[in-house]
Parts: structure tokens; C-alpha cells; sequence
């Protein structure tokens, strides 16, 4: 795993926000990299960010969405049901894996489809309250 020197304003300019925000903090901060390393740089700091309890993505599929015609989901961000528990390798596999391979620029609409398909993020701050965007 590749060590990111910026971690720390990344995750400060990125949180609370959804995992397009994220991308976005990444790409500003390492502006002299390629798209593609920018790619892999972004997919490493998730995983460092999972393993070191940053963060959690809420488990695919799950039922914790509010809106008008779901006011009332069967669970919240808090619920550990909810909440991805595979390894962060895995969920970085699995992420990556829905990559669309045609995108070649953050501007790109199929990469905002992209981050609106997988499933939200959740931040951890440090007094361990849970952010969802």
C-alpha cells in the first residue's frame, strides 16, 4: 500500500462530504500525478482510511437512505447492519472492480455515476460520531 503524504488535509478537506468529495480533495492534492495515478491514489487512501477507522461505506444494498419516499428506513449509519464489514481490501477490490474504465478525467459524467451507484461513505470523526453525506 502506497503511503500518502498528504492523508490528513485530504481528509480534512473532504469530510462529511460524499466519496466524490473525497476523489475531488485527492485530485487537488496531488494535482502533478496522472488521472490513472490519481486513480490509484485515491483507491489507496481509502483503504488506509478504512483500516485506520476513518471511515466505513455503508453495506451494498442496505436500507438506510432517507427521502421523500422513504422517511423511514429500516436502519441508520449507527446501525453495525449497515455499516460494509468486509476487509478494506475487499471493499477497495470491490469498489475498484466498478471502476468505469472509460473515464479519463474527474469531469467525466460516467464517474459522477460511478460515485452515485456504490455505496455512501461514512465518516468517523475523532470522537467517533458517524457523518454520512
Amino acid at each position: 500500500m502506497r503511503h500518502i503524504e498528504q492523508i490528513d488535509e485530504i481528509v480534512r478537506d473532504s469530510f462529511g462530504l460524499s466519496i466524490a468529495g473525497l476523489f475531488s480533495a485527492t485530485s487537488a492534492h496531488t494535482r502533478s500525478l496522472s488521472f490513472e495515478q490519481q486513480k490509484q491514489t485515491f483507491f489507496c487512501l481509502i483503504e488506509q482510511l478504512l483500516t485506520s477507522g476513518r471511515i466505513k461505506f455503508i453495506a451494498p444494498g442496505v436500507d438506510c437512505y432517507v427521502s421523500a419516499a422513504n422517511p423511514n428506513p429500516r436502519f441508520t449509519i449507527s446501525d453495525s447492519e449497515a455499516q460494509w464489514s468486509a476487509s478494506p481490501k475487499d471493499i477497495v477490490m470491490q469498489l475498484s472492480a466498478q471502476w468505469p474504465e472509460q473515464v479519463h478525467d474527474e469531469y467525466d459524467v460516467d464517474l459522477v455515476t460511478y460515485f452515485y451507484s456504490i455505496p455512501g461513505i461514512i465518516w468517523v470523526d475523532d470522537d467517533g460520531t458517524l457523518v454520512a453525506s
